[in-house]
């Protein structure tokens, strides 16, 4: 089938060999990639395709490119191995590593009035019960990687307003309110290309994608659903492993 039938265009075809080149080992962090031009050549397309393809790479975080010298595979960033769990929050899972952690609340307030229309229903909370929104960028290792919300029930937490300033750890915050018995149900992971405020905090490109893990925590001796979480994570600095709980 000719590439256009398939809908592959030329710079698609650069990117991709080029990618495999590197997925294969065949070029190492720190060898020089073929020059545009030798690409070009190489698959029959213009410059400009070779050139795109490069570039696309670059914002992957694949390549890096110096000026006047050309382009080379980049060391690949350290991951992180992270297990999914709804019982352990994420600084104990980073202190268990010994990994250097910091939380930073970006936001602490009462949830937008659409969210609150959605989420006083994924939450099945009364009409009248207002939805608190907590959003925390995690660093590690000095480098920003995900951004964690949580959709809090005020009516279970009627002091929250004016307790935000300690919400760095919601699971603290719950077990310090007597909620110690915590479980994740109906957990749902998926994928997205980051929004422009997404990539400012998470400092990177649109070409990095986003692992979205989306959950609610249930009070195990009540039954009673706390909060719906929302966490991205910059799928380049983390290898998740998926838990089973009962």
């Amino acid at each position: 089938m000719a590439l256009d039938k398939a809908g592959i265009t030329k710079e698609t075809l650069i990117r991709s060999k080029v990618h495999e080149m590197i997925l294969e080992k065949e070029l190492l962090p720190g060898d020089r990639l073929p020059s545009e031009n030798e690409l070009a050549e190489l698959y029959g397309a213009k410059r400009i395709d070779a050139r795109n393809a490069l570039v696309q790479l670059e914002k992957m975080g694949i390549v890096y490119g110096r000026q006047g010298v050309g382009r080379f595979v980049n060391e690949p960033m350290p991951t992180i191995e992270f297990l999914i769990t709804g019982t352990t929050s994420f600084s104990e899972k980073m202190q268990e590593q010994n990994i250097p952690y910091e939380s930073r609340v970006i936001y602490a307030d009462y949830a937008s009035d659409t969210e609150q229309i959605h989420y006083r229903e994924s939450l099945a909370a009364g009409k009248d019960v207002k939805i608190f929104k907590v959003s925390r960028l995690r660093i590690v290792n000095e480098v920003a990687c995900a951004i964690h919300i949580s959709y809090i029930r005020e009516d279970l937490f009627p002091h929250i307003y004016n307790e935000r300033a300690d919400l760095q750890s919601v699971y603290t915050y719950f077990k310090t309110a007597g909620r110690t018995n915590l479980i994740s149900k109906d957990r749902v992971v998926s994928a997205q290309f980051p929004t422009l405020e997404e990539m400012k905090l998470l400092q990177c490109s649109e070409l990095v994608p986003l692992m979205v893990f989306e959950t609610d925590t249930y009070d195990k001796d009540t039954d009673e659903c706390l909060e719906r979480v929302k966490i991205l994570y910059r799928s380049d600095l983390f290898k998740h492993q998926l838990s089973d709980e009962s």
